[in-house]
Parts: structure tokens; C-alpha cells; sequence
């Protein structure tokens, strides 16, 4: 996972460096017109699939042939929504306590409505 994302953290460098680059010398250039762009915006967008393809093949993401998982989503959605809704965010952990304490209940001793002789 390390590696992978300081192999983002360059390919974002990457990007900046271009952007910055394209912002100084695209006075310079000659126009390319609509057709040039059209080209070029394809050109790009098929790069950038064959590069997650390569990276889903190494196991790095998920692209489109193995499914992600969507527990981790609604976790960080969960999370957001608690800085909007706090009152919302107080309900679900008075909700997941008491979860906690019914669990706590099943697994005692004996369980409910049991007698233990001593």
C-alpha cells in the first residue's frame, strides 16, 4: 500500500508539473484547434485506462473486473454526514452502544431468565 501511494503522489507531481508547463509554454505553441483537442483528450483518457488496467492487474486498485468493497464508503459518508448533522451522529452512537450492550447481555453467564444454583 506504501508503494502505492507514493506511485500517486508522483504521477499527481507529474500532472502539476505538466499543468505548469502547458500554462507557460502554451503561448508559444501553435492552436490546435477542436479536432487536435478531441484527439489529444482521447489520447489521454485511453492512457489513463490502460494504466489502471495494468495497476488492477498488480492488484493495486479495483477498476473493473473485481469489485471494491462499499463498507469503507459508507464509513467515510457516515463520517461527513456527522459534521453536517451532529444531532444524527449522536443518535447513531447511542444506537451502537446499545448494540454493543446487547451483545454484552447474549454472551453473559448463564443468559436471561436463568437460574444459577450456587
Amino acid at each position: 500500500m506504501r508503494q502505492l501511494s507514493r506511485w500517486f503522489m508522483a504521477v499527481l507531481t507529474g500532472i502539476a508539473a505538466l499543468w505548469i508547463a502547458w500554462a507557460v509554454l502554451s503561448p508559444m505553441l501553435p492552436p490546435v484547434g477542436v479536432a487536435g483537442t478531441l484527439v489529444g483528450v482521447g489520447a489521454g483518457l485511453v492512457a489513463l485506462h490502460l494504466l489502471a488496467d495494468a495497476a488492477e492487474h498488480r492488484g493495486w486498485i479495483y477498476y473493473r473486473k473485481r469489485r471494491g468493497s462499499w463498507d469503507a464508503v459508507g464509513a467515510a459518508m457516515a463520517e461527513v454526514q456527522a459534521i453536517y448533522r451532529p444531532g444524527q451522529h449522536h443518535v447513531r452512537q447511542a444506537k451502537e452502544a446499545a448494540d454493543v450492550h446487547r451483545e454484552d447481555d447474549a454472551e453473559g453467564e448463564g443468559g436471561r431468565g436463568r437460574r444459577t444454583t450456587a
